[in-house]
């Protein structure tokens, strides 16, 4: 292990591998890098859920003979852009460790603050947070030792390359005015009972979680929802006017009065004022009358039916 700070400097590489991750759970990209070559991993725009970076790689044997031959650095503020066509680059070297004599190593890299990374034998982590300037991440590979033969010079080091992912999900939720207004008055969300903020992205640990929307103007509405890693989940709410409404079932032929005039919306929910209303079924030679007195923020259902007894004596 090199001495631990940060320095300035500018190098020449042989190549540079440019690669990219995507933020999906279960994705990894492989590369091959000799060991004076430097990789660029470039990330998505949106890395919401991603929290560093992962290098599993497969150490060759005359490189673990030869140990602390090559080393491996991480680079921040590097210039120019990466690409495959340049091999001069200046920037800040933040971390630096020679390969193990052994045939695998891990290596992560946090670019965020709060992460989760830990170290044990198995795991080398990067201490400093490397900030993923331009959406990339750099890493050079160098010689270090004096004499190393030929062949080691020419060793490949097979690298696969995966996103860190947090164990956290993102919830959308869009609400949508009732039908009869253009404009959504002002609603309250809370998620598991604690109010969030609907301009800001709402990042929830993975299961199952509450979501109620309070409103003055509408109705309350409840849903629950299930968050997965590393995905987004959309949730469409139609907020319901606070007024009263009502749903009429009854059999074809039923001549149904809604306050004394007849009412042709059957099996579909409609709004009515607050007060008293007085319903009349009528088939045949028969009818009945009922009243309901309706509150704000209520659905009342009339349902109007026949029933057939039979009895076996």
């Amino acid at each position: 292990m090199f001495p631990f700070y940060l320095w300035s400097e500018s190098f020449r590489v042989n190549k540079v591998t440019v690669t990219q991750v995507e933020q999906t759970l279960g994705y990894e990209t492989s590369v091959e890098m000799g060991i004076n070559d430097a990789l660029s991993v470039s990330l998505p725009e949106d890395r919401t859920f991603i929290e560093g970076l992962e290098l599993k790689m497969e150490i060759p044997e005359n490189i673990a003979y030869w140990v602390d031959s090559v080393a491996c650095s991480v680079y921040s503020d590097i210039k120019p852009n990466p690409s495959v066509k340049q091999i001069d680059y200046s920037g800040t070297r933040v971390f630096v460790q020679t390969l193990p004599g052994k045939l695998s190593w891990v290596l992560q890299i946090p670019i965020t603050k709060d992460n989760s990374l830990k170290v044990n034998k198995y795991i080398t982590k990067v201490d400093t947070i490397i900030e993923p300037k331009n959406n990339s991440v750099f890493i050079r590979f160098q010689p270090v030792m004096k004499g190393i033969p030929e062949e080691t010079l020419k060793s490949i080091i097979p690298i696969t390359i995966k996103p860190l992912l947090i164990d956290k999900g993102q919830l959308n939720i869009e609400l949508t005015p009732p039908q009869s207004q253009e404009n959504l008055s002002l609603c309250t969300i809370y998620v598991d009972e604690k109010p969030v903020d609907k301009t800001k992205k709402i990042i929830l640990d993975t299961g199952i979680h509450n979501i109620s929307v309070i409103s003055e103007d509408y109705r309350n509405e409840n849903r629950t929802v299930r968050i997965d890693q590393a995905k987004t989940t959309d949730l469409k709410i139609e907020m319901k006017s606070i007024e009263p409404t009502l749903l009429i079932t009854a059999p074809e032929g039923t001549l149904i009065l809604f306050d004394e005039q007849e009412c042709n919306q059957i099996g579909k929910e409609f709004v009515i004022s607050e007060g008293e209303h007085k319903i009349k079924f009528a088939i045949g030679n028969y009818e009945i009358t009922r009243t309901i007195t309706a509150i704000k923020g209520k659905t009342y259902s009339a349902n109007f039916s026949f029933d057939l007894e039979i009895t076996e004596f």
